[in-house]
């Protein structure tokens, strides 16, 4: 257990990606109990680190600085207890030296087995994070909700693209999903995502035919993603960031596992708004989704069926 005075200065490091800053909330708003917290993460995630509750500074890294600069970050502040929960080649060396307190360390074995075809699990984690920090609990991520919707029509995000393609949701799969929602339950459908999906989001938009799909993909950065998700009554979502932002800031989200899976240990198997095509033994088949099929069939993107995806999303937002 890590024992500090109120005082106590902590740098917690988790430079990347979206969805590992969001699960590193509860580790450290733990550390805030104690400490005064100084997140060190890439500046795209800064307005992750703002709603975090707890006494958390989030403090900017740029990647195109190299790890002397996170030397000197680490440095300056100088930490009574410093946290990698990153642990790469970068935090490593940008560390070494320095009395660290806590290092989260992956069981590569055991995901390739799980990628391999074994039974097992890989523990939450957002658990392993809280472990590192000494606190052996469960407990779910959270972010300050600052905006409401105050649209009388049902808001659906629908998030577009994404960096891995048999991870992302079939462009043919949400226009019949946006059509869906928008004739049975008269919805405003707004498609979410990358600055680079921003073109496939628009095609996406005229395929569906109707004025009550709005594209707002790449339409600024992560603050504003976070302010579009926030007024949304639900979102639907790759096994991906704004996922966790959405479930984090209380919003009903349905993840939509293609080639993924809860066993990678990123959500909960349990959790209601989990969706997938079943009967699928070779899923996961990659770590982040990978871009082409190992079977060529594609049958977990191919397999999905937009009135059962809509039909579990109307019963996420009854619950």
């Amino acid at each position: 257990m890590i024992c500090s005075s109120p005082m106590n200065e902590a740098v917690l490091i988790r430079l990347h990606s979206l969805g590992d800053v969001v699960l590193a909330q509860p580790a450290a708003t733990h550390l805030s109990k104690s400490s005064k917290v100084n997140f060190v993460t890439l500046e795209k995630y800064l307005p992750v680190v703002d709603r975090m509750p707890g006494d958390i500074e989030a403090v900017p890294y740029s990647s195109d600085a190299g790890l002397f600069e996170l030397r000197r970050i680490i440095h300056k502040i100088a930490p009574e207890i410093l946290i990698d929960l990153q642990c790469n080649f970068a935090t490593r060396m940008a560390t070494k030296g320095m009395r660290v307190s806590g290092k989260f360390r992956m069981n590569r074995k055991l995901r390739h087995e799980i990628l391999g075809g074994s039974s097992d699990i890989m523990p939450l984690r957002s658990s392993e994070f809280l472990g590192v920090t000494g606190l052996n609990d469960d407990i779910d991520p959270v972010l300050e909700r600052r905006n409401f919707s105050n649209n009388d029509r049902l808001r659906i995000g629908i998030v577009v693209g994404g960096r891995w393609r048999l991870k992302s949701i079939p462009d043919s799969v949400i226009s019949e999903v946006s059509r869906l929602f928008i004739d049975l339950h008269n919805a405003e459908v707004i498609l979410l995502g990358d600055e680079k999906d921003r073109a496939e989001a628009f095609e996406t938009a005229a395929s569906v035919g109707r004025e009550s799909v709005k594209v707002r993909a790449g339409d600024g950065g992560t603050g504003n993603l976070i302010e579009r998700i926030e007024t949304m009554d639900l979102l639907i979502s790759p096994d991906s960031g704004p996922a966790h932002l959405a479930k984090a800031l209380g919003i009903p989200v349905l993840v939509v596992f293609t080639s993924t899976s809860p066993v990678l240990g990123f959500w909960r198997q349990e959790y209601a708004g989990n969706y997938m095509v079943n009967g699928l033994k070779c899923r996961p088949c990659h770590r982040h989704g990978g871009k082409a099929c190992p079977t060529g069939t594609e049958m977990c993107r191919r397999g999905i069926v937009p009135h059962s995806l809509v039909s579990q999303a109307i019963e996420l937002l009854q619950v």
